[in-house]
């Protein structure tokens, strides 16, 4: 029983590890996407619940990047360093845009009560140029987050810690 006890504890840690620098890197990107969310549509500001769902977006989309890590899908060109960038980022984008559009159309549904309606009013009601706008944000972020994974991959990672902190300094992530 012990034995089981610390396979899950190294399972639940080695997981914690893989998301936590894809989490806080979304959790940076999705929170300034809201504030320039609120700030272009003359909103109140930053609100409980905009926060709240940058913060569960990021814990959802830092997940799905680590289970889309681990499908073959993700590693189609294994010999091609910009080609496998390009095609993780489009990867990432693609989940995170699914989020962002589920993200606009929840209060949708929960004003309206059915989807057809939520789709529809949402189809004529949400600032598209906004959203294109957002999803190039997003798409740059996640262009700048596969670029540096890559890099560290390539490097190493304690060539690249030595570069970011200098030589012997030591930053426990």
């Amino acid at each position: 029983m012990v034995v089981q006890k610390r396979g899950f504890r190294d399972v639940l840690l080695r997981e914690l590890k893989e998301a936590l620098p894809p989490f806080l890197f979304f959790l940076v990107l999705f929170h300034l996407i809201g504030l320039t969310k609120a700030v272009t549509q003359a909103d109140d500001g930053v609100t409980a619940l905009r926060a709240t769902a940058s913060t569960a977006g990021a814990l959802i989309v830092a997940k799905t990047i680590v289970l889309v890590e681990a499908l073959p899908i993700a590693w189609l060109f294994p010999g091609r360093r910009i080609l496998q960038i390009l095609w993780k980022a489009l990867l990432f984008t693609a989940v995170a845009l699914l989020f962002r559009f589920v993200e606009e159309l929840i209060p949708q549904l929960h004003r309206l009560g059915n989807l057809p309606a939520a789709l529809k009013a949402m189809g004529s009601e949400m600032s598209w140029p906004l959203f294109s706008v957002l999803a190039l944000w997003i798409f740059a972020g996640v262009m700048l987050y596969c670029l540096v994974v890559e890099l560290a991959r390539a490097a190493g990672r304690e060539k690249v810690r030595a570069l970011f902190l200098g030589p012997g300094r030591r930053f426990r992530a």
